[in-house]
């Protein structure tokens, strides 16, 4: 049933995800002034941003290495997705969008690690974006274990 509304899934987590990087995404754990909030296209290209950062410094991570890393690893998400969306123009790509689905999930766990070390609160425009980005993946996992489940029998 989820397979014969994949593209229409596809199609609401992305309108979803974007419409979250209008909405507040994220605030400081601190009350003071520049602890935010701030907007998910904010909060995008500031960890886009951090790759450039960490080249530009000779790939040196400074003294939170785990902070900085996971900060790179999810200003990879919105690039990951846009790779995804592209791969499904054709079905010989199945396994390097597989791939890349799992790319994505491993960015927005470094996300939430980053969140917790920053210390930052995910705000509305967060919840949404991983939801969008849940909806457009979720076809292709259900895809998957449905593939299994009938190679099986």
């Amino acid at each position: 049933m989820l397979i014969k509304y994949a593209k229409l899934i596809r199609l609401a987590g992305f309108l979803i995800a974007a419409v979250a990087f209008a909405l507040p995404a994220v605030k400081g754990a601190d009350a003071g002034p520049g602890s935010g909030p701030y907007s998910g296209w904010l909060c995008a290209v500031t960890a886009a941003s951090a790759t450039g950062g960490l080249i530009r410094s000779g790939l040196n991570l400074g003294n939170d290495a785990l902070g900085s890393l996971c900060l790179v690893l999810s200003g990879w998400v919105n690039p990951l997705v846009v790779m995804y969306l592209l791969f499904l123009l054709g079905a010989r790509f199945v396994v390097v969008r597989r791939v890349v689905a799992a790319g994505i999930l491993a960015c927005l766990i470094a996300t939430w690690v980053f969140l917790v070390k920053a210390p930052m609160i995910p705000l509305v425009g967060h919840f949404l974006w991983v939801g969008g980005i849940f909806l457009m993946l979720a076809p292709e996992f259900f895809m998957l274990f449905r593939n299994k489940a009938t190679a099986d029998e």
